[in-house]
């Protein structure tokens, strides 16, 4: 009889303990999702999106530039890029300027473009407007030109042909046009 009792009160002590060891808190499960969603912001795909794309705008950017007193960047030309990821596409850039920000075809920032009476931009201040156009994007392919705009008449679109290999993009210029 008494052997029994040892033994459940070893048995339940074991159960009562792993019980115990296994239980966590709602707000600390919660913690733990939070922290597994941020972690995850940016996909895989994002980031191999957002690799090329720096590397496409800095190569058009060291190509020609209106300065680097500014980079504004067009995000809609992200595409398949979330927030958090375009966020840090503009983090990325501030290699090349340290005023870097989304570009609002809406809200002009009169101190870095110049415009003509309709409101159309005739050239940048001291910086640049970046973009990307996608002409065709596979996963480890590309053909995908970058544009630096400063001007009406100072433009550079290097096109390349971009294959990602070893990790990185391989971008290979196809073409140039400068305006």
């Amino acid at each position: 009889m008494k052997r029994r009792l040892f033994i459940g009160l070893i048995i339940m002590t074991a159960v009562i303990t792993g019980l115990l060891a296994g239980c966590s808190s709602a707000e600390e499960n919660a913690n733990n999702e939070g922290n597994k969603v941020f972690d995850q912001k940016v996909s895989a795909d994002e980031r191999k999106r957002m690799d090329l794309y720096l590397a496409v705008m800095e190569g058009a950017f060291r190509e020609e530039n209106g300065g680097n007193g500014f980079i504004a960047v067009k995000l809609d030309t992200l595409a398949g890029l979330g927030d958090e990821a375009k966020s840090e596409v503009l983090n990325k850039l501030k290699s090349l300027s340290e005023n870097v920000y989304g570009f609002d075809k809406d809200k002009i920032d009169n101190s870095h473009f110049e415009v003509d009476a309709d409101g159309r931009l005739i050239r940048t201040l001291d910086g640049s407007l970046l973009w990307v156009e996608i002409k065709e994007y596979d996963e480890d392919k590309a053909k995908i030109t970058g544009v630096s705009w400063f001007g009406n008449t100072g433009a550079v679109f290097p096109s390349y042909e971009a294959v990602f290999t070893g990790g990185k993009w391989q971008l290979n210029l196809i073409s140039m046009a400068i305006s």
